[in-house]
């Protein structure tokens, strides 16, 4: 543009004739700058016009909108990148309270928000894009009740209630769910005390759980966030039920040309067809999903199963080198802690999740004491009366099966399951790369277990690296379960997800306990 902009500067101010004389010269020059100053501006008018940052305003709603160690992302705010670097535009987010930023935008004091769904009253306020994403709203009933809901979507719920006079429901204070029968009925003032109004869903949560409600709507995403943090995964579910809410790019109607409008439209319409948007949307949704799956009991069973093992490792090999009681427990601490510390470093995750549960450094502890324990009670019974007798022929009876050893690598290999799966939920959930982080994350766990108690006891060596068949396992289940999510997409249900990470522990310790019956060997560098 400034290229041309100075061609047809040069062009025309070349086109004015010479006066003939020196004063008519002189008076020309002043007329040239002019000229030439009012062009320069007209060519440079679009450019700046082009040049214009968006103003955007940004409200916390985990996981739409959120800071993550001090950097602005969510799947929204993600979205909105995208789609605005796609319309070749750029937008600066600001902090702004939902409420005060409609009230900006519809003013012309902002340019954009983002997440709005679209209404007859907004039309006429604000200048809506094409939708970009749908928000999922669901009622989360106590576990075991969702069965006896037959309704599948907001007019079936709608119904239900008018039928069934005893269910209680909660909503969100001020929220419109956009399905007209269902609006109709939460606002009308003949069913007071069925449904009840709460400004957060963790009230509802509580309501739920202590009997005050029978269930409440919510949006599925960030409700799956705060039931992870309450640990109430294990006593709510979801009722079989979706409502499908479409978001839009709402524009200050000042601000918005139709030429912007287009290109951010087109922006999304090609981003869609791609599959960028689902990408990013799945980038945000599988760690939540993922964080349901294990936050039940069994999988908590094996993580402990895992710790332990792996402190019994370090503790085994601290005893083996003579190392003093404080030493036993630094070995088994790094036996057992230092893979998760290692991957937590590496996405960034704080504070580290061994810190975030004491549980498991008291398991460590505990494990390391058991152990010195027993090793001197077996000292002190030695040589005595019949019970020590005994004793020895248990533990020659097993260590002739093997016994004692496969039992250990059995609950070895049930913690590099879990150590497994849990690998691949922090890499989703610190957006690391999933191809990439998302077994590296994985098989740090297995450097846990036998390698570290071998490479601080022995000097360096690490069997398993060289001749174990152990890391490769973890490598292997994190990528099937990765390439299985990714697949799936972000349509991908918690039904789903479940059975999937159960299917990923149970291949970890099929291929972990194959790999000592047969005496697998990895591959070799030479």
């Amino acid at each position: 543009m400034m290229g041309i902009g100075k061609w047809c500067v040069a062009g025309m101010v070349r086109s004015i004739p010479a006066g003939r004389d020196s004063h008519a010269r002189l008076l020309s020059r002043p007329w040239r700058l002019l000229l030439a100053a009012l062009i320069a501006l007209l060519v440079a008018a679009p450019a700046r016009a082009q040049d214009r940052v968006l103003q955007a305003g940004w409200y916390a709603s985990e996981p739409q909108q959120y800071l993550r160690q001090g950097e602005l992302t969510g799947l929204d705010i993600e979205m909105v990148r995208a789609i605005a670097r796609q319309a070749g535009e750029e937008v600066r987010f600001v902090p702004m309270g939902y409420l005060p930023l409609l009230e900006a935008v519809a003013a012309g004091r902002m340019d954009v928000a983002t997440g709005i769904p679209e209404t007859e009253e907004r039309a006429r306020r604000y200048a809506f894009s094409l939708p970009y994403r749908h928000d999922v709203n669901v009622l989360v009933v106590r576990r075991g009740e969702g069965a006896r809901l037959r309704f599948s979507d907001a007019d079936g719920l709608a119904s239900f209630l008018a039928q069934d006079r005893q269910f209680r429901l909660g909503v969100r204070a001020g929220f419109s769910y956009y399905n007209a029968p269902l609006d109709t009925f939460i606002a009308s003032p003949s069913i007071s005390g069925r449904v009840r109004p709460a400004n957060d869903d963790a009230t509802n949560i509580r309501r739920l759980l202590a009997g005050e409600i029978d269930g409440f709507l919510a949006e599925r995403l960030s409700v799956a966030l705060i039931i992870t943090s309450l640990g109430a995964a294990t006593r709510v579910e979801e009722a079989p039920m979706r409502i499908l809410i479409p978001l839009h790019l709402a524009f200050s109607p000042g601000t918005v040309t139709p030429a912007m409008l287009g290109r951010f439209d087109a922006a999304i319409e090609m981003l869609t067809e791609d599959g960028t948007l689902d990408r990013i949307a799945a980038r945000f949704r599988f760690p939540i999903l993922l964080s349901l799956s294990i936050e039940g009991r069994w999988f908590l069973v094996l993580q402990i199963t895992g710790a332990v093992a792996s402190a019994l490792a370090g503790a085994l090999a601290a005893r083996h080198s003579g190392w003093s009681l404080f030493g036993a427990f630094v070995l088994a601490a790094i036996t057992a802690a230092a893979g998760g510390v290692l991957r937590d470093l590496l996405v960034g995750r704080y504070p580290l999740g061994i810190l975030r549960n004491p549980l498991f450094l008291q398991l460590i502890l505990g494990t390391v004491l058991v152990v010195w324990a027993m090793m001197h009670g077996w000292a002190l019974l030695r040589g005595r009366a019949i019970l020590a007798f005994w004793i020895a022929q248990v533990a020659v009876a097993m260590r002739r099966r093997r016994a004692d050893r496969w039992l250990f690598d059995f609950a070895d290999a049930l913690g590099l399951g879990a150590s497994t799966v849990l690998g691949v939920t922090i890499a989703f959930g610190m957006g690391a790369d999933r191809y990439g982080s998302g077994d590296r994350c994985s098989a740090h766990h297995p450097a846990r277990g036998r390698h570290h108690p071998g490479c601080a006891a022995r000097g360096g060596s690490i069997p398993n690296l060289t001749t174990g068949f152990y890391g490769e396992v973890a490598v292997i289940w994190s990528l099937a379960l990765t390439a299985y999510l990714m697949a799936r997409g972000p349509a991908i249900e918690i039904d789903e997800v479940a059975p999937a990470v159960i299917v990923a522990v149970i291949g970890c310790v099929v291929t972990r306990m194959a790999a000592l019956a047969f005496a697998w060997k990895p591959p070799r560098m030479g």
